[in-house]
């Protein structure tokens, strides 16, 4: 068995140009979780938002984060209203608070990986620098107090993915495989599930139509989110993937396509 669920734990708004969607007029972007369930354990990737984010982000100077992405969650959204079981294992894309304020939810012993560079530039941020890369100083000290464990312990594996050759097999039987996503963050990982051909790519793009089109962020939003010069590598390798592999489903963390 392999069950794949997308959950939606909250939302927040953009503009569209941000996204290299284009306009002005702000956009809901849903964040996005992912639950995947094997005869042998199941999987969250990704925590979406959770009521740490307002905490986090109540006092200023981190509130200009919530002034910039105005945040909903509303109750029926949150991540244990929609949970049908607790996961053995969480893993984090990487770590900007869209993506793991939902983790403060879970038990305080929940088992959580990611890529090793994303831990390590966590470890490093001051607090300053923690609401500049997205991951205030309560997120940034609720991620590190779980203790996460480097993706890159896992065994090194051959995806068969043109453009992404390798990766770290989470469970051991090549069922889910962890990929590295350069570009948006620090460390970001998507994941590849070869059995259904379906490819969580987190923030490598913001939706599917983006990677059909070619539209990319512009370059000051991707070298304020990230390295913007592997952004692009990383975005043209997907979008020949999609070219060369039509059967490939992708599932970018913020798209109306893969909204449940």
């Amino acid at each position: 068995m392999l069950r794949v669920t997308t959950l939606k734990i909250g939302e927040c708004r953009a503009p569209g140009w941000g996204a290299g969607m284009g306009g002005l007029a702000a956009i809901r972007f849903p964040a996005l979780a992912t639950l995947i369930e094997t005869d042998d354990a199941t999987i969250l990737v990704d925590t979406g938002y959770g009521p740490a984010f307002f905490t986090a982000t109540d006092g200023f100077p981190a509130r200009i984060y919530r002034w910039l992405t105005p945040v909903t969650l509303p109750e029926g959204e949150t991540l244990l209203r929609q949970l049908p079981r607790m996961p053995d294992l969480v893993m984090l894309t990487h770590m900007h608070g869209d993506h793991v304020s939902g983790l403060m939810d879970l038990p305080a012993d929940m088992p959580v990986i990611a890529s090793g560079k994303a831990i390590a530039h966590l470890c490093g941020l001051t607090d300053h620098a923690a609401i500049a890369a997205a991951c205030p100083p309560l997120l940034r000290d609720g991620v590190l107090a779980r203790k996460p464990s480097p993706i890159e312990t896992r065994a090194h594996v051959a995806t068969g993915l043109p453009g992404f050759p390798a990766g770290h097999d989470l469970l051991g039987d090549g069922r889910l495989l962890a990929v590295e996503l350069p570009g948006h963050g620090v460390g970001q990982t998507g994941l590849w599930i070869p059995e259904i051909a379906r490819f969580l790519i987190a923030d490598a793009a913001y939706g599917r139509a983006a990677l059909r089109s070619g539209r990319m962020p512009p370059g000051p939003v991707l070298a304020r989110l990230g390295d913007a010069h592997a952004y692009r590598r990383t975005f043209a390798a997907l979008r020949n993937l999609m070219r060369s592999r039509p059967d490939i489903t992708f599932d970018p963390s913020h798209c109306h396509e893969t909204m449940p």
